[in-house]
């Protein structure tokens, strides 16, 4: 298993943050220096997208490219597997199990997510679930974002390299991979339960640790800059928000009705 973590060369806090969470479990893993704007236009040559109809902003588009050039890695050198992390990931317990040898990975299980990232999510309820070392490999139902970890065979690195280059205006990497690709795409996504790593800023659910602006310019781009303070909501407002309540959770029911009945169930995702 090859393991690599983006990370731009410059952030010292967060490589040092990485080489002590890897270290402490003994697992091997190299840096693989991010994206930049002065390398940007190079590398969409070099991978053959097409960024003149996207709204992403310019961190966005790098975190993208970097994915995305990891991807084109591990078909060009030829790995086996490939795991990709970003900086500000905590591992769990046993770890090393996951990332060193990679024969517990059964055949075609081309797509492994390894980070929580929502809080509930769908899978697949499934008898033959794979169970390795008390985790379980899911198959995934409904989208869960995030791009902090997770594992590509060289077959599920070429089918999605194959899948970007489709798009006419890219999105965002996490909803490519854990949406768009679980919903269109030629591979099953599983999902590791509990989950074998998880970002700062789910964890402590703030960024205080590790400031991210892209996560500043995903609000700009969404229009999202005053949520950043709450505004009040008037009386009026908050009889509306109650009397909707109960529709709300009749739909709720609906669908988790649904879900039974094509065979999937509602999970929470836990992180050890």
């Amino acid at each position: 298993m090859k393991n690599f973590v983006i990370s731009l060369s410059t952030a010292v806090k967060r490589r040092e943050h990485i080489s002590a969470e890897f270290g402490r479990q003994d697992i091997e893993f190299q840096f693989f220096d991010a994206v930049v704007p002065e390398t940007m236009e190079s590398m969409v040559r070099e991978l053959g997208l097409d960024l003149t109809a996207t709204d992403l902003k310019k961190s966005e588009v790098s975190c993208l490219l970097s994915h995305v050039a990891l991807w084109k890695k591990a078909v060009d050198d030829n790995l086996d597997y490939i795991a990709i992390f970003e900086d500000d990931i905590y591992l769990g317990s046993q770890a090393k199990t996951f990332l060193s040898d990679p024969s517990w990975i059964p055949k075609d299980y081309n797509i492994i997510k390894l980070e929580a990232f929502y809080r509930y999510i769908t899978v697949l309820n499934d008898k033959d679930d794979i169970s390795i070392a008390q985790r379980k490999l899911a198959v995934l139902k409904s989208r869960h974002m995030g791009c902090g970890g997770y594992i590509l065979s060289n077959n599920g690195a070429a089918n999605l390299l194959k899948f970007i280059k489709k798009y006419k205006k890219l999105i965002p990497i996490d909803h490519i991979v854990f949406n768009d690709y679980m919903l269109q795409g030629n591979d099953r996504i599983f999902q590791m339960v509990p989950a074998l790593c998880i970002q700062d800023f789910i964890l402590n659910k703030c960024h205080e640790k590790f400031p991210s602006h892209l996560e500043d310019d995903r609000r700009v781009r969404k229009g999202e800059v005053e949520k950043i303070i709450k505004p009040k909501i008037s009386f009026v407002q908050k009889v509306k928000r109650e009397i909707s309540r109960p529709f709300l959770e009749l739909l709720k029911f609906i669908n988790f009705r649904y879900q039974q009945l094509h065979g999937q169930i509602i999970i929470r995702m836990k992180f050890k």
